[in-house]
């Protein structure tokens, strides 16, 4: 170990003043094989821990660490939401407990704060729509399903190679943007139907709007703004 760089095992090790969300962010993962005894009486064990601006922490020890963390800053809300989010995202079959750890990761790290994140704008809209509202959106086509989306020009301006994440089918393809949202609005309903073009509006027929288009009045009139 680094002997420069301080070995955290318990909680007692850490004045808790000291610790914040960017303190214990989770640089990257140490083992180390340790060993005890001799002979046949020689034992052998793995030693996991995490490197953070304070040091070496324990891997239990940041988990604990951390939860406590979050609950000082009355976000155990939020963390429930990162927890809900990752289990209906997770593209593979991870257990309860990988679940929470994966969220609690993305939570120190201020994942739902970063506008570069891909889940940014959807995960705001559901649980924090006052963020949302404040986004900087804008509205492109990704070649790869040739649907219409809602990015954020923060990841307009890091994307490399014109391509970006797709919110629809979840590949990486070039796009085209189609216009900025100028100041915060609530969504536009016809973004998502198949009979909406940028460039003409609507396109569906006037015999269909009575039952298939969700901004018609149930018979058959515009609905009014104070309906919506």
């Amino acid at each position: 170990m680094n002997s420069l760089r301080k070995e955290i095992k318990t909680l007692q090790d850490i004045d808790a003043a000291s610790f914040t969300f960017e303190n214990l962010r989770w640089k990257y993962g140490v083992f180390r094989p340790m060993s005890s005894g001799a002979g046949r009486n020689k034992k052998h064990w793995g030693w996991c821990g995490v490197v953070t601006a304070l040091g070496e922490v324990e891997e239990k020890v940041w988990y604990q660490l951390t939860e406590q963390l979050i609950k000082n800053a009355g976000e155990q809300q939020l963390l429930a939401h990162l927890i809900e989010w990752e289990s209906e995202c997770g593209y593979t079959k991870s257990s309860s407990d990988e679940v929470r750890k994966e969220a609690i990761h993305l939570h120190v790290s201020r994942i739902f704060d970063d506008p570069e994140w891909i889940h940014y704008l959807p995960f705001n809209k559901r649980y924090r729509p006052e963020i949302w509202e404040a986004a900087h959106i804008v509205y492109v086509r990704n070649e790869c399903c040739q649907k219409v989306s809602a990015v954020t020009q923060e990841q307009i301006d890091r994307s490399s190679y014109s391509i970006i994440y797709c919110p629809h089918c979840g590949r990486w393809s070039r796009f085209t943007i189609l216009g900025r949202r100028v100041k915060p609005e609530g969504p536009n309903p016809c973004l998502d139907c198949d009979c909406y073009d940028p460039d003409m509006g609507c396109t569906m027929p006037g015999i269909d709007k009575s039952y298939a288009c969700p901004l018609e009045a149930p018979n058959g009139g515009q609905r009014r703004a104070s309906d919506a």
